[in-house]
């Protein structure tokens, strides 16, 4: 049987402390606040004040009275099942756990070219989004220049709350005080309502940042609150939440008498590639409850199959190589079969978000145990990065269209179809050395089609 917050006899500081320790404390636990700022955080504050949304932290906030500080171990002590969510998440593995991020990050401080500057401070912001979470801060800029960032010694920063990466705090805390969609909680800390934690707002202030930085040879190319605003789905009301937090009736927190209300999950999930190999275990049932972005189904030719497949946008010039590489024609195949890939789950395009994200489509045809035919093709876009930013090509799908295939097949033949999500190209993930430190791509799709 649960106990209330009111009946329970202890402040909330010395009950996370016994949560956290597995008993009950025999004193109130030491309450921690932030160090004095000096003026830094708010010279740093001023300064990104002037800064596009997507350029600056999230907020500098003092830790919530009853609260010891603001990592999500803490908040996980009575949220324990959104704590548990939260864990397996991509916004928890967004820091040291991404290789991909930190070596990018290293790009970017100048670690291989010094003359190039240091635009770091650019993208720490979406992935250690609190104050607290970052060691330097910028208060200005020299000349102007975002490459010649002035940085001062943070003195609230907390490299535990670091480790967290996008975590509670990110969207929940403020001005010393939690904020929830319901704001009514009978909690041990000080709540309020904020009804923007149910609106796009709070997923696109970092999945919505796009800008060409020319000077610079830099871009940002993080387009998924357009997408969506562009797309049906946001004529309804759906929201990124819909998808990515399904709805769930609980407790806020199990172990206590507090009314079961409608909340949302906090797996975040989106291509459940997991970060690292011995993360695969965790994230692997989430794929049975989100399933995949795209549905890939086969069907006749028709007309206007035949005119979506003439209609699809053209591959970069090193991927129509590979595909001209992977295909084999099948010389005496009379028939012909559509492979049909759907954008029809997701109110972006697929993929969306980094643009190393791709999607791998191969189409192997079979007469008994021969190959007789192949085709290959790749969703996603294609960037030159020097000597000046370019895009090369774009063939990902906006929600609701269709990519075709259209596959000669022999009467009496198989035809196997094996799709990948990729977080990453080939090329790029050789250059970083990522082999055994990370994962590239997985297989979402596998179906074999037997031709009458």
């Amino acid at each position: 049987m649960g106990r209330s917050w009111t009946d329970s006899g202890l402040t909330h500081t010395a009950l996370v402390a016994a949560l956290l320790m597995g008993g009950c404390p025999s004193k109130p636990a030491e309450q921690h606040t932030e160090a004095p700022r000096d003026g830094v955080v708010d010279r740093a504050m001023s300064f990104y004040e002037t800064r596009a949304y997507y350029e600056r932290p999230v907020v500098a906030t003092a830790v919530p009275k009853g609260l010891v500080d603001l990592r999500a171990e803490t908040c996980g002590a009575c949220h324990e099942e959104i704590y548990q969510e939260w864990s397996v998440s991509t916004h928890r593995r967004a820091w040291l756990d991404d290789a991909q991020f930190q070596k990018e990050l290293e790009k970017s401080r100048g670690a291989e070219d010094p003359t190039r500057g240091d635009v770091s401070w650019l993208c720490v912001n979406c992935h250690t989004p609190v104050v607290a979470q970052q060691e330097k801060l910028v208060v200005g800029l020299t000349d102007g220049r975002i490459d010649r960032p002035q940085y001062e010694t943070n003195p609230t920063f907390n490299e535990a709350l670091q480790r967290d990466a996008v975590t509670c705090a990110t969207c929940h805390v403020r001005d010393g005080i939690v904020y929830g969609p319901y704001g009514d909680t009978q909690a041990p800390h000080p709540t309020a309502k904020d009804e923007s934690l149910l609106k796009v707002d709070v997923c696109t202030r970092c999945h919505q940042a796009e800008r060409l930085y020319i000077s610079e040879n830099l871009g940002c190319f993080f387009s998924t609150g357009r997408e969506w605003a562009a797309s049906s789905y946001s004529e309804p009301g759906q929201t990124c939440q819909s998808c990515h937090m399904p709805e769930v009736e609980r407790k806020l927190a199990s172990a206590f008498d507090t009314p079961v209300r409608k909340t949302r999950r906090h797996w975040f999930g989106g291509s459940l590639i997991p970060k690292k190999p011995e993360y695969e275990a965790e994230i692997a049932p989430l794929r049975e409850i989100y399933g995949n972005g795209l549905s890939i189904t086969t069907q006749a030719v028709t007309a206007e199959i035949r005119a979506l497949a003439e209609e699809a946008p053209a591959l970069a010039k090193q991927d129509r190589a590979l595909a001209e590489e992977k295909t084999l024609h099948c010389r005496y195949c009379k028939s012909e079969l559509a492979v049909v890939i759907a954008n029809d789950r997701a109110g972006h395009y697929m993929p969306s978000g980094d643009p190393e994200r791709h999607v791998d489509v191969e189409v192997v045809v079979r007469r008994g145990s021969k190959v007789v035919g192949r085709t290959w093709t790749r969703i996603g876009s294609r960037y030159a990065w020097w000597p000046e930013v370019t895009l090369l090509a774009d063939t990902r799908i906006p929600p609701g269209q269709r990519r075709v295939l259209i596959v000669p097949v022999p009467s009496g033949g198989e035809v196997e179809i094996v799709a990948t999500k990729a977080r990453m190209y080939e090329e790029a993930f050789e250059y970083h050395q990522l082999e055994g430190r990370y994962i590239r791509a997985r297989e979402f799709f596998r179906a074999t089609i037997s031709v009458p």
